[in-house]
């Protein structure tokens, strides 16, 4: 009788720990002016948002990734980005992990190629190529199908903001994956108590990144170059260059292209 009294106490605490959660999120939405949503099965929130009069979306829940235990902030923003920019910043510590990983799966399963089940941020880690960081984001590894680009990414407001979570909201071993995909900005960590300050800076930090991508995008359209058959003055934009992605491989990586699952009138579902 005294262990099923315990088994109910421990029920009753750990829904009432759920409730807390999600009130803080639920609150954060309303104080924020955000559209809240409930998820429909299990666990979780879906906040909606608007960032420079594009959609947004912030999801807290179960995590869908291996790579990150329990529970996980998600945020994406339809930026309009050139479908092919690929860049992508990491938590050192996640990269050095997943790279191991793979190895080992690897060497055991005695595979010549890369699975294409993997998410796009651990394929990327053996395909694109790594591109150097400040010292001020030593913790984190990026990389690119156009380091050039990704540099200039980095570079000003969104720098500042990836140092700033390092030592505030997100900490230094916390799992963090930021980057480009299909036109969108993307970010995952693990989030088990959805705190205002996280939920507020891994906002703040995709948004900088969707508006440094932006501004990468507008200095590159504008730069020109003549036509050869006419001398007419063109736009041209390096960003439009096909993506490593798409560049016919070996046979056993030529699976490695995947077409968007998501339309550009669907909802953002990652």
């Amino acid at each position: 009788m005294f262990k099923a009294l315990q088994r109910f106490q421990r029920l009753l605490g750990s829904r009432s720990e759920t409730t807390t959660d999600t009130q803080v999120l639920d609150a954060w939405a309303d104080t924020r002016g955000h559209r809240l949503k409930r998820v429909r099965h299990g666990e979780g929130r879906v906040v909606e948002f608007e960032w420079e009069g594009r959609r947004g979306r912030l999801e807290w829940g179960p995590s869908k990734r291996a790579y990150i235990s329990e529970r996980e902030l998600r945020v994406c923003i339809e930026a309009g980005l050139p479908q092919h920019l690929e860049m992508l910043l990491m938590s050192r510590s996640l990269a050095q992990r997943l790279d191991s990983q793979a190895y080992q799966t690897l060497v055991q399963d005695h595979q010549t190629g890369i699975d294409t089940t993997l998410p796009e941020e651990v394929r990327w880690l053996s395909m694109l190529e790594r591109v150097p960081v400040p010292s001020t984001v030593a913790g984190y590894v990026m990389l690119s199908s156009s380091p050039p680009h990704a540099q200039r990414w980095l570079d000003g407001d969104l720098l500042s903001r990836v140092s700033r979570a390092a030592h505030n909201w997100l900490g230094n071993e916390a799992p963090l994956v930021l980057m480009t995909l299909r036109g969108r900005i993307y970010l995952r960590t693990e989030a088990t108590v959805p705190e205002q300050a996280m939920l507020d800076g891994a906002c703040h930090l995709a948004e900088a990144a969707a508006a440094s991508a932006r501004q990468l995008m507008n200095k590159a359209s504008a730069v020109s170059t003549r036509e050869p058959s006419t001398g007419r003055l063109v736009h041209v934009s390096p960003l439009d260059e096909p993506s490593v992605m798409e560049i016919p491989m070996d046979s056993d990586m030529m699976a490695l292209g995947m077409p968007s699952r998501i339309g550009p009138h669907t909802d953002i579902a990652f």
